[in-house]
């Protein structure tokens, strides 16, 4: 598959966003689209929709900073490297101990 850019137009929450994107990256922009108006949706219908005072912005806000709080999480999640240095330090001690020997 080539990595040509093309336009591709997301509609989320009713409004339409053209980006100019790598075909590769399609699918994830795809899915992206789908889970900001599944979560939108949900913030809206939790809290009233705009019959609440809360405008389309407010819930896309909210859709943003909980996907980030996510996406946060998980990059939190995947730092190994107190668990690598830990590793390094028992080979070395290893290391040691198997040389006095």
């Amino acid at each position: 598959m080539t990595d040509e850019k093309f336009q591709l137009t997301l509609t989320i929450d009713g409004r339409k966003y053209p980006l100019k994107i790598n075909r590769s990256e399609e699918e994830a922009f795809r899915n992206a689209e789908k889970q900001l108006n599944t979560k939108i949706n949900q913030y809206r219908a939790k809290f009233g929709g705009e019959s609440s005072g809360m405008t389309a912005q407010d819930f896309m806000a909210m859709t943003a900073i909980q996907s980030l709080v996510e996406n946060f999480t998980l990059g939190e999640k995947n730092y190994t490297q107190p668990i690598e240095d830990k590793i390094h330090l028992l080979i070395e001690e290893m290391d040691t101990y198997l040389r006095e020997q």
